[in-house]
């Protein structure tokens, strides 16, 4: 009995750490983003063209649709990519997006089990029926007209709320392995909370087969916290539950440390400061050719990042509040950030409830 109080207890403690939406809206997305900056972060194409002129790396645009005359011209404008990825403009969530690759529709000389003759024979059907199609990440084949339609449904703005949109074609992604001695499944990516500049929380996202090769915990991705001061993998959660190792690999998971933390960090920064907006959230992929690479920049992020680090974000925040009166920042908001801001500046980072 003593066990369990003590254990609601800790709950209770732990939850008035935690920032829930209206919250982040009032401190966080009212006071340091303005609206009429909102469409920098919220079109991806506006997002790409800020940050490549700045020197950011961001994934190559191949080409860009902007018109139904031109979702018909599709099929000729892309079947000579191999691989490729297909965005919205304007999506949010992992909404819309296709990752495809076009097989080498090769037939293996020996015939193997039965399971994968008949796999192969699907193959070869797929190939009479379009041989310029491509296999998504979850295994579907999409002909050249089926990538069409997705890029008309793009453009009616069926991701953007209804308003109409672009559809970005970008280059594929390599991921860097992130787990020892276990395969990837999709691309994952990482989550870098931005305050003023500053990298103050972080996540990565991990695809499984469940979440059909994406990084949305909506979906089924795994979500894990990251130290910002070393990169380690601290805790994960899966549907919910909180794991240790992979669901479909087993492999470790918690205890890992991201490769190129540091550089994930300094690209994050100054994707933060190519941008009039004060708090974001900064996804970037680490490709194995060319390190960390800038996905998007959300103005509006969500709050599954405290469950990852089982940390609440006022928690964070007010530890920012109390390092600013020595201009540093603590360990757990990343030491080579640098101080959050100026000691001239009084006002505090985190709002009272009553504050903007």
């Amino acid at each position: 009995m003593l066990r369990r109080v003590l254990e609601l207890l800790q709950l209770s403690a732990r939850a008035e750490h935690v920032m829930g939406v209206n919250a982040r809206n009032r401190m966080l997305i009212k006071r340091y983003n303005q609206r009429r900056h909102y469409a920098l972060a919220d079109d991806k194409l506006r997002t790409k063209e800020i940050l490549e002129a700045e020197g950011v790396p961001v994934p190559r645009t191949l080409d860009v649709f902007s018109s139904l005359i031109e979702a018909a011209a599709a099929p000729g404008r892309l079947r000579q990519l191999r691989e490729f990825v297909v965005k919205p403009a304007s999506g949010r969530a992992g909404k819309g997006i296709l990752v495809l690759v076009r097989p080498a529709w090769t037939t293996p000389s020996t015939p193997g089990p039965a399971e994968s003759r008949q796999r192969q024979q699907e193959v070869q059907d797929l190939r009479r029926l379009d041989p310029m199609g491509w296999f998504d990440t979850g295994g579907r084949f999409w002909s050249t007209a089926e990538v069409s339609r997705w890029i008309s449904d793009i453009l009616f703005g069926n991701y953007a709320h209804g308003l109409t949109d672009r559809a970005l074609i970008e280059e594929r992604l390599e991921p860097l392995p992130l787990l020892e001695d276990a395969p990837l499944f999709g691309l994952p990516d990482l989550r870098v909370l931005t305050l003023r500049g500053v990298p103050v929380m972080g996540m990565l996202r991990l695809p499984t087969r469940r979440s059909h090769g994406k990084a949305n915990l909506h979906q089924g991705a795994i979500g894990v916290g990251v130290d910002l001061h070393q990169g380690r993998m601290i805790r994960a959660t899966y549907r919910g539950e909180r794991i240790e190792s992979h669901p479909d690999s087993g492999a470790p998971v918690v205890g890992q440390v991201v490769p190129r933390w540091a550089d994930v960090l300094d690209v994050a920064r100054r994707a933060a400061a190519a941008l009039p907006l004060g708090y974001l959230g900064i996804d970037v992929a680490l490709d194995v050719h060319r390190g960390p690479v800038i996905l998007e920049v959300n103005v509006r992020p969500g709050l599954e990042i405290q469950n990852a680090n089982g940390r609440g974000l006022r928690q964070t925040l007010a530890e920012l509040d109390s390092a600013r009166a020595s201009e540093t920042l603590p360990p757990s908001a990343g030491t080579t950030a640098g101080p959050v801001s100026s000691r001239s500046e009084s006002e505090s980072l985190l709002c009272s409830e009553t504050g903007a």
